[in-house]
Parts: C-alpha cells; structure tokens; sequence
C-alpha cells in the first residue's frame, strides 16, 4: 500500500471522512528517543477503506486535525489517552465528537481497560499478529509486516464501534459511554501541572528544604536543556545525579568531577551551566524554600469507611455488569468522605454525585454516610442471594 505524502492525497482522504460522518485513527510514534514523541505513522479507517499516512514526509497534518474539531464527524479511537495527548501538546487540537472503544468497553460488560487485540477477537473473532509489536516506525520503506500490522490497528475500530454501540444502546448506557469519553474534549485532561514536577523526582525525599530549592534549578535546567538539543531529560543528566547534586551542591566546575556518575564530558559539556543552577538553588532566601506539600492521608476510620463503599461499589457494579473503576476510585471514595465530613456534599466536586453515577450509585453511598440503612444483594442463578445491609452493618443470608 502507498503512504498518503501530499496534500492532494490528504485532500481526497479528508472528503471521504467528510461524506462518511465518521472515521478512526491511531498513531504510530516513539517517545523515547527526543524530548517529545516523534510522530511516525497516521493510520485512519473510514467506511470505504484504510489510508496510512505518513507525516515525515507530509508534515502538514491539519486538515485531519481539523476533523476533530467537527461535531458532526465521530471519531473513533482505541485507548485514546497517549495519541489524543500527542495531538494536544504537538498540534493544539481537541477534538468534540470521540467514542474510546476502550472506555466503552467497561461500560458494556466488556472489561476494563481491555486491549485492543482481546477485543477485537472477543468481539469480531479475529486475531491479530503481535510481532511488530516494538517495532522501528521510523525506518523507511515501511516493511509489508509493519504496513500490514499498522492496518490492522484501524481496519477493526469501526466494526467495533457498531458492535458495542449496538450493546450499550440495548443496555441503555450509550449516553453514559458517551459522556465518559468527553472528558478528552477539555484542554485540563492533557495539561500537565509542571511548578512541582521537581518533587516527583525519585529519591528527592531525602532532601531538607534547601535541596528541594536546588533541586528545583537543577530540574529547571536539565528540562530547558532537554528541549533545546531535543533529548530526552533524563539523557541529560539521571535523576538520581540530580539529587546527588541537590545533596552537595558544588560551588564550581571541579566539584562536580567529585560527584559519582557524572561524566566528564557531561562536566565539559554543561557542567558551568549545572553549577550556576545549583547556586541559584543556594541563594533562595530561607523564607522562599519549598517545602514538601501536606500528605497526610486519611485515618484509619476513613480508610475503613473507604473499604466499606468501595465493597458496596463493587457489588453495585457486579449487579449491574459494570466495571467497578468506572464508577469511583479509591481516592474519589475518600474525597466524598471529606466532603460528607465537612458538610459539602452541595458542592458536587466528586464524579460519583453528578449524572448517571449518582443515579446508579452515589445517591445509596451518600445514603449510607448520612446514617440510613441500605442493602444491597449479590445475585446468582445458582445459589441465595446474599443480601449485605449496612447501617447495623451485618451480612444475612436469604432464605
């Protein structure tokens, strides 16, 4: 198959998601060679068939783009977050029509989080072939083993959007799949929060206040320098140096041949660089340094109280076919314990008290916060339901 590489390809493929209301897409990229991922291969589908398109050569990608931003185009994708996150950060774009096949997934009794492949077997019963798995997507001419695979990874995505279209709409869930996916249509789902990124670093835990503060520099510096040649950061100097160097901040160029790891031709390279960051670290004045934020976590009635909904979620979810993580997670479960203590439910600030979570789940855990009885029962065709009451807190048995 030949790659789309001009305009007038891009044209022609474009009106033909145009006239089909709808198409789907992967990406193909390597993240691990630069500071951002390189951008390899655009694989889309549409009614009439697979276009492969190749942006080394054909740089100029906005016209697809531009298809995200079309509410009337549905855009089907698998496991969205990575390529919609590549899109977002290197083209701008969001897109307003998405259906995740994945996140669907959990809502039709499907699994959560289940792998394009499985889903396509379980589904379509076809399998699909694994071996380039890992391969090389920069290399040119494309191997017929990587184009082959690169179709298969759009060929099955509309098939399988009908199907699980087809199974939530019988279950009465599309709008709840449909709703879920929208959260890829809000900018805050790929922006990163960066002013405290530094205290992710591993190790940085051993540091007292003044280290965080040249950690902060040193971080700052390694990732401006990263962006600039291109590399990946850590290529720049580990994490593990850049708490070394926090640790003993060197005070000239010669220090850092003392510093186990760093190479002399990272210290001939930048080291005058790395050590004006360290001293910048140093001349914070005492009221300025960081301090690691609070993380206390919750007591150990919360963490009880946590455990006791989360088993309802999950008997809730187990009724109802449905992925437990879809409704709450652990962390959401004790911010809604938080908000019940400080009285601010009203707030609405947690999944689980707005839409359908409320509808199916939240109402009855909110139920059970503020002192009602509630039950709930775990049903099988072969044997009692077992019935778990809460308010006395006793598990019976029905006769």
């Amino acid at each position: 198959m030949a790659l789309i590489t001009t305009s007038e390809e891009l044209a022609i493929l474009c009106d033909e998601i145009d006239q089909g209301g709808r198409f789907a897409i992967d990406l193909e990229f390597i993240p691990e060679r630069t500071y951002k991922p390189v951008l390899c291969l655009v694989q889309v589908a549409t009614d009439k068939g697979v276009h492969l398109i190749d942006p080394l050569v054909h740089q100029d990608m906005m016209p697809l783009w531009n298809r995200f931003n079309d509410e009337k185009i549905r855009v089907v994708i698998h496991a969205a977050s990575q390529d919609l996150d590549l899109i977002f950060n290197q083209f701008h774009v969001l897109p307003t029509n998405i259906f995740d096949t994945q996140i669907a997934s959990g809502f039709a009794g499907l699994g959560y989080q289940i792998g394009y492949g499985r889903l396509v077997n379980q589904l379509l019963g076809v399998s699909l072939s694994k071996t380039e798995s890992f391969t090389d997507w920069l290399t040119r001419p494309l191997t017929e083993a990587q184009v082959s695979y690169a179709m298969d990874d759009v060929h099955h995505l509309l098939p399988l959007y009908d199907s699980i279209a087809e199974r939530l709409n019988s279950m009465g869930r599309f709008e709840w799949a449909d709703e879920e996916c929208k959260r890829y249509c809000s900018p805050e789902h790929f922006e990163t929060e960066n002013e405290n990124a530094y205290l992710k670093v591993k190790g940085a835990s051993v540091l007292d206040r003044r280290g965080l503060a040249v950690l902060r520099f040193v971080f700052e510096w390694r990732d401006q320098t990263a962006q600039r040649l291109n590399k990946p950061p850590r290529t720049i100097l580990s994490d593990s140096l850049l708490v070394e160097v926090a640790r003993k901040p060197p005070h000239k160029v010669e220090d850092l041949n003392r510093i186990r790891g760093i190479r002399p031709d990272q210290v001939k390279g930048f080291g005058q660089a790395l050590v004006r960051a360290a001293q910048d670290g140093r001349a914070v004045q005492d009221s300025d340094l960081p301090s690691w934020p609070s993380s206390r976590g919750p007591s150990k009635r919360d963490v009880l109280i946590g455990d006791m909904l989360f088993a309802i979620l999950k008997v809730i979810a187990y009724e109802e076919d449905l992925a437990t993580e879809l409704l709450a997670t652990r962390d959401e479960l004790q911010s809604l314990i938080k908000l019940h203590r400080e009285k601010k439910l009203a707030t609405k600030n947690v999944p689980l008290l707005n839409g359908w979570r409320f509808d199916l789940a939240g109402h009855r855990l909110v139920k059970m916060l503020e002192g009602g009885d509630l039950t709930v029962s775990i049903g099988s065709a072969e044997t009692a339901p077992i019935l778990l009451i809460f308010g006395e807190v006793e598990t019976v048995v029905a006769d």
